[in-house]
């Protein structure tokens, strides 16, 4: 094989070794960006609970232990706890990373030592989505609890329905939800001496015209257990959360733990490790790039380029 020839093989191998590296690298920062976005990607959860007790005897009952585990690992993966007062704000303008909000589902006595110690242990601000009828009931909270967890513990008070009762059934068989609603409502805002616009749906059943009924009586925000998170663009009137439920996951259903890494961050960090193994072989396209031009400049010496 003649220098000349030599030289023109060298030089091709030269210009591919750089293409291959330069594609690569250009990969690799792409999929970087890619993860890095994906790892840091806007999360917004809400948690709904009902009993906390140290014997749970029903599905939606957890015990102190458990309960306090998923507060601590929602704040170890950088969840940072949303106040109540913040979270319209955040629906209208947007927010940037993790966050999760607590609430708690038909007013009973146990979810109210589970609030108050969200607040002296963590400075948590709960949602206690209050059942009208059930207040003062045994189980349940009464009115002197409901105004010290609004006024000494940053409880938001919210309502859960007059009665425990889905609210699609109410229209079903011809009953006034829009006025049974309203006052229950007037009555909660009256107890707690402040305006009550927040309502979830008794056992998350909800319907269209469910949800512009609700809306018709002064509620502003809905919220549902359809195991999602809440988005900016998400319909006020059907907030999701995530509701525990023994057994939730064993069933296939969303449950707390699913966000506990959020799967977004466990796929970001997949691929952020990809990215650096194509950069990694990027620089053994580096290594040959240099190897071939070194060899190209001897063979120009023998040959000179024309």
């Amino acid at each position: 094989m003649s220098n000349k020839t030599n030289y023109k093989g060298l030089l091709k191998k030269t210009i591919f070794a750089a293409a291959i590296a330069v594609f690569l690298f250009a990969a690799a920062i792409l999929g970087f960006y890619f993860g890095w976005g994906q790892i840091k990607r806007p999360i917004l959860v809400a948690l709904t609970f009902h009993g906390v007790t140290e014997k749970p005897s029903y599905p939606w009952e957890i015990h102190p232990e458990p309960f306090d585990s998923f507060i601590r690992q929602f704040r170890r993966h950088e969840f940072t706890p949303v106040t109540p007062a913040s979270l319209p704000a955040m629906l209208d303008q947007g927010f940037s990373g993790r966050h999760f909000l607590v609430s708690f589902d038909d007013g009973l006595a146990t979810s109210a030592e589970a609030i108050r110690k969200l607040y002296r242990d963590y400075g948590i601000r709960s949602v206690f989505f209050i059942i009208t009828d059930l207040v003062g009931t045994p189980g349940y909270v009464d009115r002197p609890t409901l105004l010290d967890l609004q006024n000494n513990f940053g409880c938001h008070i919210a309502l859960h329905g007059k009665r425990h009762y889905e609210a699609t059934k109410i229209l079903q068989e011809g009953g006034d939800l829009t006025g049974e609603i309203e006052k229950a409502r007037v009555e909660l805002s009256a107890w707690m001496h402040s305006v009550v616009d927040w309502y979830a749906y008794p056992y998350g059943e909800f319907n269209a015209s469910a949800a512009a009924a609700i809306a018709s009586t002064g509620i502003k925000l809905a919220f549902t257990i359809e195991g999602e998170e809440i988005t900016p663009a998400q319909n006020r009137m059907l907030l999701p959360r995530v509701m525990y439920l023994k057994g939730a996951k064993e069933a296939g259903e969303s449950d707390p733990s699913d966000w506990l890494p959020p799967k977004s961050a466990s796929t970001g960090s997949l691929t952020i490790t990809l990215a650096l193994l194509v950069a990694f072989i990027g620089l053994s396209w580096v290594a040959k790039f240099l190897q071939f031009n070194r060899a190209r400049k001897v063979a120009s010496l023998i040959t000179p380029e024309k």
